[in-house]
């Protein structure tokens, strides 16, 4: 006849470690499986299990179990739960050299590049308002880095209308694309 759980328990706390593996046997694979459930993947479940049975053993004195099935049921859950918080604030990666380990951060580029187009667009069509002249001065500036004066003397006028148009196309562009946050982008831009 199988001893019971409280009797398993009992001797447990009185440091018995054959009742100890003996309940480990018992209740491992149920809680490997009901882990598994809640996160696939095999190596986070094995240790989600040992760290539940090393707490058992570490505070045997001071947990008070009346029915280890419900217990161990919510063990699982929080440390399942938990993992999954645990990569979701911190992901972690491995490399074998530190030299290969990437300091970017992870972001979804896709999303990036659909934003990038999203904001070219809406640049493009609120430069195209602009007067050629303006825009052409805009561009050679913040889209070519080219200098006031280097516009200047590119385009045989003074630098003071490079300036004035530079300023009239960022205050269009100011107002135009306020709701996207841009102007610092643009004012950055290089």
């Amino acid at each position: 006849m199988p001893i019971s759980d409280a009797a398993l328990w009992e001797a447990i706390q009185a440091n018995d470690t054959s009742a100890f593996a003996t309940l480990y046997e018992r209740y491992w694979r149920r809680l490997f499986t009901a882990a598994y459930a809640r996160l696939p993947d095999r190596e986070a479940c094995e240790e989600i299990v040992h760290d539940i049975f090393l707490t058992l053993w570490t505070e045997r004195a001071r947990l008070q179990i009346q029915a280890f099935p419900a217990y161990l049921g919510a063990a699982v859950r929080y440390q399942a739960a938990r993992h999954q918080r645990a990569l979701s604030t911190s992901p972690l990666r491995y490399a074998d050299a530190l030299d290969t380990l990437s300091t970017e951060a992870d972001y979804n580029h896709g999303e990036t590049q659909l934003l990038g187009l999203d904001l070219e667009q809406r640049l493009a069509t609120a430069l195209g308002q602009l007067p050629q002249r303006c825009q052409e001065i805009f561009l050679l500036s913040r889209m070519q880095h080219f200098s006031n004066d280097e516009i200047a003397e590119r385009l045989h006028i003074s630098r003071r209308s490079v300036e004035n148009q530079l300023t009239t196309a960022l205050r269009h562009l100011r107002l135009t694309l306020k709701c996207m946050g841009v102007l610092w982008i643009i004012q950055n831009l290089g």
